[in-house]
Order: structure tokens, then C-alpha cells, then sequence
């Protein structure tokens, strides 16, 4: 009868409900809670204690959000829908989503078992299983305090009632990084966005605590790096090989280390790496993380010129602008800027096209002198105050490739609308435009 794996429910339900996915990764743990309350309600109630499972009633940080988050393995940070978010999935690929769609994996309801005949697929059912449980008791840290007296930090539920942010007796402060999964048998991988995000390492000096797990074992050694190191790198993920006992990036960048004993002795208080902190800013580094632009997961949007030759254009290819007329428009076949206006005495001007003002940064446009002096429009409303912020961390070093005049309609007078930003003073001037 081939291979045998018993599954916790959490993750025997995410298994089954896997294949209506519209993707194979999971962006966000509301995705999987929808799907799970649409297909599944007869498995999402897990605990007879508990009232706010369901996903109307789930809370930001418990129910069932909290169960499928123990479950998946952290994949990256991505752009979907002009928003930045973390996306995970079951496992560090989708081989198990893949062969549960193609019938390699058989699920028994009454059992909460999955069966395969493929050794390959039974190793990875139980690396998930063992992945589940080691992070389901690290996230239960406030057990492993009750039952460790002796353990030298208390949890700082005042400051931070959702996330375990420890605090020893010399005021120095500790965040436990996420245990994301096993690269290998001596490799263990830890997940970074949960301290890189926010202002918690700005307002306080919180070093990472990485509890490295054994496979029967969550708690088995603690680990601690000055945060002065991380904030000069913020790597996504770290690496540690228990063998070698090296801590790592994906970049290949190493990082001095300390027992938790040593670090209690030897690292600064909340107060400390003051200059490291102040040149911390999160919205830079999470542009900077982010993987490529991913697929929409909502409707396809049509392409941004056809949005500019209806929604600004009229359909017609000629306006005023600057007292000079726009006799034509034509798109770009140079791999630039989308679109190239001609004016009636034959000069040209780039003109580059996007649903929302900060996909220009998304795309990295400003890297390239292919697109120096080109005017933006998006289809989006004007903000001076979100133009300012999208492109403001980018003007030091690329000044000359970050858009001057942007153009877009005003929603609730259908009117074009054109500004032109002076970068150096962050002034503004309204440009008339006429059809």
C-alpha cells in the first residue's frame, strides 16, 4: 500500500485545500483562511475552546491565521497589486502542492493521513510534519518560559504584547527569529522579515535570537548577533550549519555570533547602536528585498496604454502642454520608456506609463539613463505627499533618471492633470494642459 505519513490537521487541511490555490504559492495566510472556510468549514473549528477560527471572526494574531503561519515555510517578499507582502507556501517548493494535484498523493479523511508510493514524497510529508511541530513550539514561548525558571530573559508584554521580544535583567532586548526550515540535514534556515519590518529595531536596540532546533528537539541552542550586524546587511534569510557553526546569508555574507550567556555579558542595552538605527529605514530596505514583479492574483488589468489612450487621451493622439502641441503619440519599440509624444515643431519627449505611480520604482526604471528626463503618467490620483515619499530615498544617486513631470487625471473632474516636481527644493508647480 506504499508509504504512510500521519499529518497534523492544520496541515492535512492545508494539503487538501492546496489545489484551489490560484497560485503554488501562498501569498498571505488570509488567502488560505478563505479557501479553507469556502470549501472546508466542516475542518477549519480545530479547537472546541476556541470562537474566532472562522475567518470573519479571526483575530490579527490567533485562530486559524496563526495555525496555517506554523505551517508554512516563509518564501520571500513580493509585489502583488502595487503592495508589498511576505509570500510562503508548504515547503521550500511545490513539489507537494504539484504531486497532490497530480494524484501522487492520496489523502485519508478519517485518518488525517496522506499515502504515496513515492519515497521522495513520504521524506518530504514528514520534513513538513517535523517543520510544523518544531515552529508550533517555538511559537508557544511563553510554555518553554513556565517550564524553564532559570532561563535568563522574560517576555516584554508591555512594549510588545504580540511578539516575542525578550528583556534580561540588564535591559538589553531580544527577538526570537523565526525558524523557517531545514536546507539540509546540518543547515537550518531562519526567516528575517519579522524583525527587518516596522520601527521596532529603530525604537528599541533588539538583537536577533536565533533558537536552533535539532529534529527532536526546538530548543536545543541558543545564538545571538550584535543587531549593529544585521542593520548593515538586512539579509531575508540567515543560515546556520551546526556543523561548521557559521551563521550566513543568501549573499554570502557571514556574521559574528555569541552564546545567549555571552551576549548578556558582552552586547549593548535598548540604547545602544544608535547610528546603525538612525540610518535604518525599513521602506528602503523593503524595495530593496522585494523579488520580481509577480502575476496579479486579481483581474488582469489592461495594458497601460490602452488606460492612457482612454482614461487621459480622450482616444485622441493630440493635447496642449507647456503651450506646445502634441501631434503625435506612438509607442516605443526601443525597450525604454512606453511611449514617445511629438510636438507640431518635431521635437520628441519619453513618457513612461504605469498603473500606480510607484511601479516606476518597482520596475527599477530609475537604474537605467534610458529613461533620464522621461515625463511619467500613472493611472492613479495625484498625491504630492506619496509622490515625495515613492521617490524621495532615490534622488541622491539617481536624480537624473527620477521622473520631473507626471501627468494623470483628476477622478472627480475627468480633467488632465500635470505637475512638474523641483526635486531639489520639493516644490511644486501645476502645468496647464489642454486638450
Amino acid at each position: 500500500m506504499g508509504f504512510s505519513v500521519s499529518l497534523p490537521k492544520i496541515l492535512y487541511l492545508t494539503l487538501l485545500i492546496s489545489k484551489f490555490a490560484r497560485n503554488e504559492k501562498y501569498y498571505n495566510t488570509n488567502d488560505l483562511i478563505k479557501i479553507a472556510n469556502n470549501l472546508k468549514p466542516e475542518l477549519v473549528r480545530l479547537r472546541k475552546d476556541k470562537n474566532d477560527y472562522k475567518f470573519l471572526d479571526d483575530t490579527n494574531f490567533g485562530g486559524l491565521r496563526g495555525n496555517f503561519s506554523t505551517v508554512l515555510t516563509f518564501r520571500g517578499f513580493v509585489n502583488r497589486n502595487n503592495t508589498y507582502i511576505a509570500y510562503y507556501g508548504l515547503g521550500s517548493n511545490d513539489r507537494l502542492f504539484n504531486a497532490f494535484k497530480k494524484g501522487e498523493i492520496i489523502l485519508d479523511s478519517q485518518n488525517y493521513c496522506a499515502y504515496t508510493n513515492n519515497i521522495e514524497l513520504k521524506n518530504l510529508l514528514e520534513k513538513e510534519v517535523n517543520n510544523f511541530t518544531i515552529r508550533e513550539n517555538q511559537a508557544h514561548i511563553k510554555k518553554f518560559l513556565e517550564k524553564n525558571n532559570n532561563f535568563p530573559l522574560k517576555r516584554d508584554t508591555v512594549n510588545f504584547p504580540k511578539i516575542a521580544v525578550l528583556k534580561s535583567e540588564n535591559n538589553q532586548y531580544f527577538l526570537r527569529i523565526l525558524f523557517n526550515t531545514f536546507k539540509a540535514d546540518n543547515i537550518v534556515e531562519f526567516n528575517m522579515f519579522n524583525y527587518l519590518e516596522g520601527a521596532k529595531i529603530k525604537q528599541f536596540n533588539i538583537h536577533p535570537l536565533f533558537v536552533v532546533p535539532s529534529y527532536d528537539n526546538a530548543w536545543e541552542e541558543f545564538y545571538v548577533i550584535d543587531s549593529k550586524e544585521i542593520l548593515l546587511n538586512h539579509p531575508l534569510f540567515i543560515n546556520f550549519d551546526k556543523r561548521t557553526k557559521r551563521f550566513y546569508d543568501n549573499n554570502k555574507n557571514e556574521y559574528s555570533y555569541y552564546t545567549l550567556d555571552e551576549s548578556l555579558e558582552k552586547l549593548s542595552n535598548q540604547s545602544g547602536n544608535i547610528p546603525e538605527r538612525l540610518s535604518y529605514d525599513w521602506q528602503k530596505v523593503r524595495v530593496e528585498l522585494v523579488d520580481d514583479y509577480v502575476e496579479r492574483t486579481s483581474e488582469v488589468q489592461k495594458d497601460e496604454f490602452s488606460l492612457f489612450l482612454k482614461n487621459f487621451l480622450n482616444w485622441k493622439k493630440s493635447f496642449s502642454i507647456y503651450g506646445k502641441d502634441v501631434v503625435d503619440i506612438t509607442v516605443s519599440s526601443s525597450g525604454g520608456p512606453d511611449v514617445i509624444l511629438t510636438f507640431s515643431g518635431g521635437t520628441t519627449q519619453k513618457m513612461e506609463l504605469e498603473h500606480k505611480w510607484n511601479n516606476y520604482i518597482l520596475h527599477k526604471h530609475y537604474t537605467s539613463q534610458v529613461w533620464k528626463d522621461a515625463w511619467l503618467y500613472a493611472d492613479e490620483e495625484w498625491d504630492f505627499d506619496k509622490i515625495v515619499q515613492i521617490f524621495s530615498p532615490y534622488l541622491s544617486k539617481y536624480i537624473n533618471s527620477i521622473p520631473k513631470v507626471f501627468l494623470c487625471v483628476n477622478n472627480k473632474t475627468n480633467q488632465k492633470e500635470c505637475y512638474e516636481v523641483d526635486w531639489n527644493n520639493l516644490t511644486l508647480k501645476k502645468i496647464d494642459i489642454k486638450d
